[in-house]
């Protein structure tokens, strides 16, 4: 069967930017920001190497569309949307764009899925048109498209480094201040996930932003003090207590970990979720223990990412 010229295909895989602590900086002097490249949130998280997979078929012969597809299912996930449109725009793209989404993580409980699907979509098409695009670059464009969507504040700067990620000053690159926590060589990560909180929601209501940033500023500070992965674990955990954003799966969760082997634990940010980070030695016991104990809720394990891959073939 001859080869159709004009039909193009790339694969990304890039980590999961899992949220742990966020503290919203949208505001400045009372007013809302209006630069997005001063807008985001400073915090921490871990970057998982279970993350998102993109598949996109680029056909220069079809005509001007673009189209999503989510783990075979899904046809709703506009950040992807948004960065082909962008990408077709400032590249002079034409044809139809079909994307294609494998989460490793579940969506919209924290696991930063739109900012790792907008990312793998901008860098696969700046590479498809030949025109190459560095890291930095792509990930200040997710930025702009995750403000656009209120779908994250700076959930890409965690694919930035890999590890234990501290977001130090809010924005998009160059602005953008990321340091990490250096971790053991042998550690992953289990999540235990119960349900969605839609992070559209909490970004709409300003005076709840207003109180996170006032307990998040806080406890950053606690981290940066002592920053180890069991105190930044133990500070995460204060701080999603503090902002009310425990529930009751979230709590009994909790409780259920306080007596397993972990370095620590917290609630992804936002989900009805809880991340615990285990030594190589114990993560099949704990895993194992989290099935039995939560068989309606999904487990998930992951180790711990770094980098991003992009190729122009599946």
């Amino acid at each position: 069967m001859k080869k159709k010229l004009n039909l193009k295909r790339g694969f990304a895989k890039i980590p999961a930017p899992l949220s742990s602590i966020f503290s919203p900086k949208i505001f400045r002097n009372g007013e809302l920001r209006e630069d997005p490249i001063e807008t985001g949130a400073i915090g921490g998280g871990f970057a998982l190497a279970n993350g998102v997979e993109t598949m996109i078929e680029l056909d220069l012969d079809g005509e001007d569309s673009s189209s999503v597809l989510v783990n075979d299912s899904i046809t709703y996930f506009p950040p992807s949307i948004e960065a082909a449109e962008y990408m077709r725009e400032i590249l002079g793209l034409r044809g139809s764009i079909k994307i294609r989404h494998r989460m490793g993580v579940p969506i919209a409980t924290g696991f930063g899925t739109s900012a790792a699907s907008a990312l793998g979509v901008i860098l696969i098409l700046s590479k498809l048109s030949g025109r190459g695009m560095t890291l930095l670059e792509a990930c200040k464009i997710t930025h702009e498209i995750e403000l656009k969507c209120k779908t994250g504040l700076n959930s890409e700067a965690g694919i930035l480094s890999g590890g234990l990620i501290l977001v130090l000053r809010e924005g998009a690159p160059p602005r953008l201040m990321i340091d990490s926590i250096p971790l053991p060589s042998e550690v992953g990560l289990v999540a235990v996930v119960a349900g969605v909180l839609e992070t559209a929601e909490i970004l709409k209501d300003v005076e709840k932003l207003r109180e996170i940033e006032e307990i998040g500023d806080r406890r950053m500070k606690e981290i940066l003090e002592r920053p180890t992965p069991e105190n930044f674990l133990e500070q995460a955990r204060a701080f999603a207590w503090e902002t009310g954003f425990v529930t009751k799966e979230v709590e009994e969760i909790f409780e259920v970990l306080k007596s397993l082997p972990t370095i620590g634990y917290a609630q992804n940010m936002l989900g009805k979720a809880v991340h615990a980070l285990v030594e190589g030695k114990d993560l099949a016991k704990v895993e194992s223990y989290l099935r039995e104990t939560f068989p309606e809720y999904r487990i998930v394990s992951s180790k711990i990412g770094y980098g991003v891959r992009v190729s122009s073939t599946f």
